[in-house]
């Protein structure tokens, strides 16, 4: 099969699991023997050119941009597969494309300045629930009114409005939190597709658990994950190690107490190699969760169980039932003796718990699997066998 990707790669300033998936996903449809295109537009290649910031608001309310049909047409994909677009790649040729099209919706940006549904604290629906320019007025994304009025300007009219989503035969979606919210703003739900992310084998079997508890935290350091809520509640005899930057650092430094360590920015090779080191992993969130998370399906893959400390009660349905543990937060307080317990209860489980952790992994999110879902639904929506 030929299959053509096309991704807008967001800035390497910006912490982004969008990239990675995109290139481990060229990687294993290669992989897998198919003839695979990647039209990508990086904009660390294109953020310092002159004018580019007036390009790109004029290209994320318009949809104009660079066209990358000529390029389509000469490689003929039998799919073309779209992941991001904004702001480096028009949307103008979907409207002249015979071929079949899946989109990814990666987060919620067709209807968030932001992507998340999330502001001070909380899940915030004002947008897609019908005033638009409140992520104006508060500056949802970059925390800039000047960078988030295009976003708005584009979002005013509605999903429905939206060429990409109007056009794509089929949407991928990763969460049932994001089918459902989606489904809700008005997308037809039979072009809805729910077909999580997996990740290839690193850990050729589930290893023994460490003798000593040691738990690891992954995340951009940003106020959504919750970490501060985290570290306020994390017990003191408790080790943990947070693996991530951003800007909560100084703040989480602070909060800091004895058993914990922030590790800073861990290339993802050695963070994978490492996980089965230790007892666990703790899912932190505040916001709700567009696609399964890609850490949880790496600590899945290194069988360690999963804590869950989160406010938003979205998380907790990402995770396998019998295989997590969840911790109920009220407000933005973390319960210290309920985290306590579910950090007992898991490494309590031992070996036959890490063995399950990985026999979820193997059932539900290798790479393969992936592959031979992704390639079902191109032949679903018209690309030959």
């Amino acid at each position: 099969m030929r299959i053509a990707l096309l991704h807008s790669f967001y800035a390497s300033d910006q912490s982004s699991g969008e990239n990675v998936v995109v290139e481990a996903q060229c990687e294993a449809l290669g992989g897998a023997g198919h003839d695979v295109l990647l039209l990508g537009r990086h904009t660390d290649a294109e953020k310092d050119l002159p004018g580019y910031k007036a390009r790109a608001a004029l290209r994320t309310m318009t949809s104009l941009g660079p066209d990358p049909a000529p390029r389509l047409r000469e490689f003929a994909p039998d799919v073309v597969h779209v992941h991001n677009t904004v702001p480096n790649i028009g949307l103008r040729w979907l409207r002249r494309w015979r071929g079949p099209v899946v989109h990814t919706l990666h987060n919620f940006r067709p209807m968030c300045a932001n992507g998340l549904l999330f502001r001070d604290g909380r899940l915030c629906t004002d947008c897609p629930d019908g005033r638009p320019w409140a992520a104006v007025e508060h500056a949802c994304y970059r925390e800039s009114r000047v960078a988030t009025g295009p976003i708005a300007l584009r979002n005013t009219f509605g999903l429905r409005a939206n060429p990409l989503l109007n056009r794509a035969d089929a949407l991928v979606v990763l969460s049932e939190f994001a089918r459902s919210t989606y489904a809700h703003y008005g997308i037809d739900e039979d072009r809805l597709v729910l077909l999580p992310n997996g990740v290839p084998q690193v850990n050729g079997a589930a290893r023994t658990a460490p003798p000593q508890q040691r738990w690891l935290a992954v995340g951009r350091l940003r106020d959504e994950k919750g970490f501060a809520e985290l570290l306020r509640g994390w017990p003191a005899e408790a080790r943990l190690d947070i693996a991530g930057d951003g800007p909560q650092r100084d703040e989480l430094t602070q909060l800091a107490g004895p058993g914990v360590r922030l590790l800073g920015p861990v290339p993802s090779a050695h963070l994978r190699e490492s996980m089965a080191a230790y007892t666990g992993l703790v899912f932190s969130s505040l916001a709700p969760e567009s696609a399964m998370p890609l850490v949880v399906v790496e600590a899945l893959e290194a069988g360690l169980p999963v804590v869950i400390v989160e406010s938003s009660p979205h998380a907790a349905s990402l995770i396998a039932a019998g295989v997590a543990t969840g911790v109920a937060v009220v407000g933005a307080a973390v319960d210290t003796a309920a985290l306590r317990d579910a950090l007992e209860w898991s490494a309590a489980g031992g070996d036959a718990l890490r063995r399950r952790c990985r026999d979820v992994y193997e059932a539900n999110y290798t790479q393969q699997q992936w592959v031979r879902r992704m390639t079902d639904l191109y032949r679903h929506v018209g690309a030959p066998a």
